[in-house]
């Protein structure tokens, strides 16, 4: 179904920025062509960098995937990477439900629970974001975000997860929350003939 929910003018800002400190502002400016989003990158003035509403969650969605067909993945991946860690950062420092957390329960909480909790936290942010249903878990194997109806990877075909955003996103999430780095991977992509797009972050942090 359509989704024309509307995402913060933020999101496509730091699109904006990362695309070019990646590959230039001519590169951005072949990407609002070519994707039919011209206005929001009128007369080479960004969109503002706040949370007023801005592009639908379809045309983010378009805006993606005319990204990989313009700049292929190696060109994607470090520009959605970025702004998924640039958002986690922002949404820390602005919304009280994430900045709450930075008191006394990442003080006294073992690793596990503050793991979990800033995972559900963060998801429910993004559910908030982007209007689509996220949901945490964990096992054995692992802690798992998992979203359907996924605007990442939406209008996409690949061989591999291409949901750079949510890698970025929630690895940052992470740090924040434990100080340290865990391996986070996309185990089930829809691009990839997935039924939902699944993130596994394993139970250790990488070696420092």
């Amino acid at each position: 179904m359509p989704n024309e929910q509307q995402v913060p003018s933020l999101v496509i800002r730091q699109v904006c920025d990362s695309i070019i400190d990646n590959l230039g502002a001519k590169s951005l400016r072949l990407l609002f062509a070519q994707s039919g989003l011209q206005r929001f990158y009128t007369g080479g003035d960004l969109p503002p960098a706040d949370d007023t509403p801005s592009a639908t969650v379809d045309e983010l969605s378009h805006l993606f995937a005319t990204a990989f067909r313009i700049f292929g993945d190696k060109g994607v991946k470090p520009i959605l990477l970025r702004t998924g860690r640039n958002s986690l950062k922002h949404f820390r420092d602005h919304n009280k439900a994430l900045s709450a957390l930075a008191g006394a329960a990442f003080k006294v909480l073992p690793t596990d629970a503050k793991i979990k909790l800033v995972l559900s936290r963060s998801a429910k942010i993004a559910e908030d974001l982007l209007h689509t249903p996220h949901t945490t878990y964990d096992n054995a194997e692992g802690f798992f975000v998992e979203i359907s109806s996924c605007p990442y990877c939406a209008g996409n075909q690949a061989d591999h997860g291409v949901c750079y955003f949510p890698l970025g996103f929630y690895g940052e999430a992470l740090r924040w929350a434990t100080g340290a780095t865990y391996p986070i991977d996309e185990v089930e992509c829809i691009a990839a003939g997935g039924q939902v797009c699944r993130f596994r972050i394993g139970r250790a942090p990488e070696p420092s």
